[in-house]
């Protein structure tokens, strides 16, 4: 009779997700949701909060814009480590600036690509290359900061030998960026263990995590301005699935939700081919009013298909690799006869359940911290003090007006005497 009733309301709701959302979980798959979301770790993301599982760990980028118009200039910022010691930092802009320098340009006479490193402070080093092979003056600059013990990258582009300006906003920025904990980041952007406090237009970002060595993978993408999307993500997600999936996939779920504060939608879905099945989630924000507090926020959570090579115990994490601009990202890579065959695609390592389950209690926790956007400052205000020379000429001016007046009085015939 009980099965009777299943199929019934099956028929009724005319999908496979209602039939799913009967199963019950099974007590291993309780114990498994309550391991992931009991203890997990608060990360800074952006202008707000994640909970993460615990032993998930994950970093992201971040693209500065300065002024909104074509003319606007942009600064990409990127923490490359965590507990990273001077040594290591020290090691890594030598290996960079090797690489890079061991590149020449062959429309310049064969000019090495780095046209200059000069370490500004014990903490810092700036790193100037051409952005290309070519005899035009555009130039990448880099500025490495090792802020506590996390190594954070500043890089931004400049034309016609215009490099003055675009290192003085690099400098700048270097004295807006602080290591906090999460939960006291206060005002600004944070990326991971570092606020950036820049008084900035536009931000964009990307985040991206996992656990270790795992076929699951969250990946977060913030747009301060951009509007919302005018087509919902179950619309998208349906005419992507006609394309890539020839329509044959299992809706999960779809629904709207609320997503740091501000109204949402998601959609859950899984699909399968001849070798594995795999998992695709998405979630993403709708307001009419973006600003940097009310980011453009969109979320993906994949499980199955390729999984993550595990790390030795004792293998550092590379700090310069995955960042070198692509002319001196050479020799890391065996030619491709010599690389070993791709592994194949696994299973997702969580169940439907538990999937969805570590998926809600990650979004539930999605919060945008309280001050995280301060007041620009009024750039007709001067607020500052006097400078050292200031003081010193104003006191020079009163100490001569006072001694005006002793000697005025100190004149015969004067009033007071």
């Amino acid at each position: 009779m009980r099965r009777l009733i299943i199929v019934f309301v099956c028929l009724v709701l005319g999908s496979l997700t209602a039939c799913t959302a009967l199963k019950q979980p099974s007590e291993k798959e309780k114990r498994n949701v309550s391991e992931m979301t009991s203890n997990m770790r608060t990360w800074a993301l952006g202008r707000g909060l994640i909970d993460l599982p615990a032993n998930w760990s994950g970093g992201g980028d971040v693209k500065l814009y300065y002024g909104l118009g074509a003319d606007h200039a942009s600064v990409e910022v990127r923490v490359l480590g965590e507990g990273v010691t001077r040594e290591r930092f020290d090691a890594a802009i030598r290996e960079r600036a090797s690489r890079i320098a061991a590149v020449k340009n062959d429309e310049m006479n064969d000019i090495p690509m780095l046209v200059s490193a000069r370490a500004d402070t014990p903490q810092s080093a700036m790193l100037q290359y051409y952005m290309r092979k070519t005899q035009r003056q555009t130039f990448v600059h880099e500025l490495h900061l090792l802020v506590d013990d996390a190594y954070v990258m500043l890089r931004a582009d400049s034309f016609k030998g215009n490099t003055a300006p675009v290192e003085a906003r690099l400098s700048k920025l270097s004295r807006e960026i602080f290591k906090i904990a999460p939960e006291k980041a206060g005002a600004g952007f944070a990326l991971g263990p570092i606020v950036i406090r820049s008084h900035h237009d536009q931000e964009i970002a990307s985040f991206e995590f996992s656990p270790p060595a795992s076929d699951i993978s969250l990946e977060i993408y913030i747009n301060a301005l951009s509007p919302s999307q005018t087509k919902s993500i179950k619309t998208r997600t349906e005419e992507g699935a006609r394309v890539f999936l020839a329509g044959d996939y299992e809706n999960l779920r779809t629904k709207k939700i609320t997503l740091a504060g501000m109204s949402a939608e998601e959609s859950l879905i899984g699909f399968s081919d001849d070798t594995h099945r795999q998992l695709l989630f998405g979630a993403e924000n709708y307001r009419e009013d973006p600003s940097l507090s009310r980011p453009s926020m969109n979320f993906r959570m994949s499980a199955g298909g390729m999984k993550a090579e595990p790390s030795g115990p004792d293998e550092p994490e590379d700090l310069v690799r995955w960042t070198l601009p692509e002319f001196a990202n050479k020799g890391y890579e065996l030619p491709l006869w010599q690389q070993p065959a791709s592994p194949e695609p696994v299973n997702p390592s969580l169940t439907d359940y538990e999937a969805m389950a570590v998926w809600d209690a990650i979004l539930k926790s999605v919060r945008i911290r309280y001050g995280s956007v301060a007041p620009k400052p009024d750039p007709w205000a001067n607020i500052r003090g006097p400078s050292a020379e200031e003081a010193a000429e104003s006191k020079r001016i009163l100490d001569e007006f006072i001694a005006s007046l002793e000697k005025r009085r100190s004149l015969p015939g004067d009033s007071d005497q």
